[in-house]
């Protein structure tokens, strides 16, 4: 079998299918990329941006199939559960808005071993 034709008998050649989806299936899709934005901190704006790039299948065909209006109404509702979630990395001593400094100096990690814990 030359390199790059692939073997018909193979079982875990990539197989894409089309499934048959109504306007609710959509609306449940959309529902799913906008909240998955929203936990990942991203703003209304960055999102309806996301929805109408035609770069991103799927998040743009459920927006020509929804609306503008109806995917919005999703934005809104999903940043209302979730927009107001921020990360903040503080397990090695860095804060995402503090520039990086040291905030624990008793730490191993921090330091190189230098100072400060028990072990």
């Amino acid at each position: 079998m030359p390199y790059n034709d692939p073997d018909p008998t193979d079982p875990n050649i990539l197989v894409g299918v089309v499934l048959p989806a109504d306007a609710e299936a959509m609306r449940e899709m959309a529902y799913v990329f906008a909240e998955e934005f929203a936990r990942l901190g991203h703003d209304r704006q960055q999102i309806l941006t996301l929805f109408k790039s035609p770069f991103y299948a799927g998040v743009h065909g459920a927006f020509r199939a929804l609306g503008e209006k109806e995917i919005a109404s999703i934005v809104d509702e999903c940043l209302g559960a979730w927009g107001g979630i921020r990360f903040s990395i503080l397990d090695f001593g860095f804060s995402i808005g503090g520039g990086g400094e040291i905030q624990n100096r008793q730490s191993k990690i921090q330091n190189g071993g230098r100072g400060g814990g028990d072990g």
